[in-house]
């Protein structure tokens, strides 16, 4: 009977922290999706975005991704405006321009999205922040969330960074 009992206990248990981690996890992508609604409020009134909102707008993750990205849908109140392609630019350029080194991480993390449409300007960015410090990016690598995938894995290969 007691077996039954600790069973049944710590069955309820695990059930109850799986909620809390998806709960953990809802709340992080509700927290992206404000800051995004924020900094697309600031553009749409043509104001300037504080470097503390551009900065969340680079994605932790494929989901916080496809909820920037989408802002280019046509069904998006973003869809008619160049908002995803003028924010990146901007969060490129805080590293590239302005030498901002809070951005410089989350520019090649920004940057191992590249692809599709907007994988050229990505790339261009990339080389530029790459050509200013080739030691500085080989040793950001074990800092870079997608090191594994191109455009990054490619870009430290043929920098032959260890």
């Amino acid at each position: 009977m007691n077996k039954i009992l600790t069973l049944s206990i710590l069955i309820f248990l695990s059930f109850l922290n799986f909620g809390n981690s998806s709960e953990l996890k809802a709340q992080d992508k509700t927290e992206y999706e404000k800051n995004l609604n924020i900094a697309s409020e600031l553009y749409l009134e043509k104001k300037k975005i504080p470097k503390s909102i551009l900065i969340k707008l680079v994605p932790e993750n494929d989901s916080e991704f496809g909820a920037y990205y989408a802002t280019t849908g046509p069904d998006h109140k973003m869809g008619e405006t160049d908002f995803f392609y003028e924010t990146t630019r901007l969060i490129f350029e805080k590293v590239t321009s302005e030498k901002i080194p809070q951005f410089y991480l989350p520019s090649l993390n920004l940057a191992s999205y590249a692809d599709g449409e907007y994988a050229e300007e990505f790339l261009e960015y990339l080389e530029l922040i790459i050509n200013s410090d080739k030691e500085k990016f080989c040793n950001s690598l074990s800092k870079i969330k997608h090191k594994n995938r191109n455009p990054i894995k490619y870009y430290s290969e043929l920098n032959k960074c260890e």
